[in-house]
């Protein structure tokens, strides 16, 4: 019998905004997909600051918060092939404590 479960990344159904809502603990609903070319150009060509990022200890995935208004910041979530999906979420539901304890604090 084979297992729903990846080492990488935890349960096969959490991804995307699954994996967002599971690792801060906000209600699915809060979290906005953006398409890739927004949220790269948000974070890499305007050059958004970096509040914090988490690596994953047993695989390559890791998530990264940017501050990009007083009141919004954008996570990009990094696939192990080197994917990145972006998705918008208020500041204050986006704190620097996981409670996922397969995650590393690295900036």
């Amino acid at each position: 019998m084979s297992s729903h479960e990846n080492r990488s990344q935890g349960p096969m159904e959490r991804r995307g905004r699954d994996l967002v809502a599971h690792l801060f603990d906000v209600d699915i609903e809060r979290i906005e997909s953006l398409s890739w070319s927004l949220g790269n150009r948000i974070t890499t060509e305007a050059d958004a600051d970096q509040r914090f990022r988490f690596d994953h200890q047993r695989s390559t995935r890791s998530v990264t918060a940017f501050e990009v208004t007083d009141y919004t910041c954008v996570l990009r979530l990094r696939t192990p092939v080197g994917r990145e999906k972006f998705y918008g979420v208020a500041s204050a539901d986006v704190e620097p404590n996981l409670i996922a304890t397969d995650w590393v604090r690295t900036a």
